[in-house]
């Protein structure tokens, strides 16, 4: 918008999805207001430094803390809180992921290796690894070397969709803390050879 600075966030306020924020975002306001969104690609919600335009025109500066870089931005996620112009109401505004084509990932939440094998095989390509919406099923974004190297695994069924990765979902980057996530059962033996 013309002759205002850039709004600065350095943590989300606050989840715009979530009632109980909607509602003291409205008394920090004053009153009803309306949603700014600003689009954040998958990769960039564990950024920590960003430049954005909102959709409705605002400049916005991110520069956020090393706690809030770690946790990465979530859809609905309100950043900052825009006065309300002349006639007009105040805007907050709050992220919104884009939708990426990614690969959903079918495996048997009951076969602990297989998806130890799909986890290192997904680490192995350096692609990150999400929880999917159901049990057994993961998702990455879709490359076609990856969907060539998971479609002959036994038991691994592929799908392609639009979906939006939530940084809520993103497994850990090594394979054992997906396998435990996901099958908290299973149990890992050390053994130690003599020297």
């Amino acid at each position: 918008m013309v002759g205002e600075g850039p709004l600065r966030a350095t943590e989300p306020l606050g989840n715009v999805n979530d009632p109980a924020v909607v509602i003291a975002l409205e008394r920090r306001l004053g009153g009803a207001f309306e949603i700014d969104p600003v689009d954040f690609e998958w990769a960039e919600v564990r950024g920590r430094t960003h430049r954005k335009r909102s959709v409705a025109g605002r400049e916005l500066e991110v520069s956020l803390t090393a706690e809030a870089a770690a946790r990465g931005l979530a859809d609905g996620d309100a950043l900052a809180c825009a006065p309300a112009p002349p006639h007009g109401r105040p805007a907050v505004i709050a992220v919104r992921l884009r939708s990426v084509d990614a690969l959903l990932i079918g495996v048997d939440p009951g076969d602990a290796l297989l998806t130890a094998r799909v986890a290192w095989e997904v680490g192995n390509m350096h692609a990150p690894l999400f929880r999917g919406r159901c049990p057994g099923e993961l998702i990455a974004p879709a490359s076609a070397p990856l969907e060539r190297l998971l479609a002959p695994i036994p038991g691994v069924s592929l799908d392609r969709a639009e979906v939006r990765l939530d940084p809520a979902d993103r497994l850990s980057g090594n394979g054992i803390s997906v396998v435990v996530r996901l099958a908290p059962d299973l149990k890992l033996t050390v053994r130690r050879t003599g020297a």
